[in-house]
């Protein structure tokens, strides 16, 4: 090793974690192939670590469930009959200002 070389190991980044959110452990049990296929994936780089990477699929599933939820309540309201009688009301009471700022200036 050469003089003045910095001979330190690099260690990975850690995730920077808002006070408001520590991280804490769990005891959540998968199967060994999931385990398998996430230090796979993680070697592969896909994440920086196999916590990231649980954290990052645990939050894009609640993610999509959310925007299921989202669209399951605009299935809800579009049949809604007084929810889409309000809703054309309150168009047509804009209808007058849609054009707004589109036309130029003659």
């Amino acid at each position: 090793m050469a003089v003045g070389s910095d001979h330190r190991q690099r260690t990975p980044r850690r995730r920077r974690v808002a006070a408001s959110d520590p991280l804490r452990k769990t005891g959540w049990q998968v199967r060994q192939s999931v385990v398998d296929a996430v230090k796979e994936a993680v070697q592969e780089g896909a994440a920086e670590s196999q916590n990231a990477f649980v954290e990052q699929a645990i939050t894009a599933a609640l993610q999509e469930l959310r925007r299921k939820r989202v669209y399951e309540a605009y299935a809800r309201a579009a049949s809604d009959p007084a929810f889409m009688k309000q809703m054309r009301s309150v168009t047509e009471a804009f209808e007058p200002a849609s054009g707004d700022g589109l036309s130029r200036p003659e």
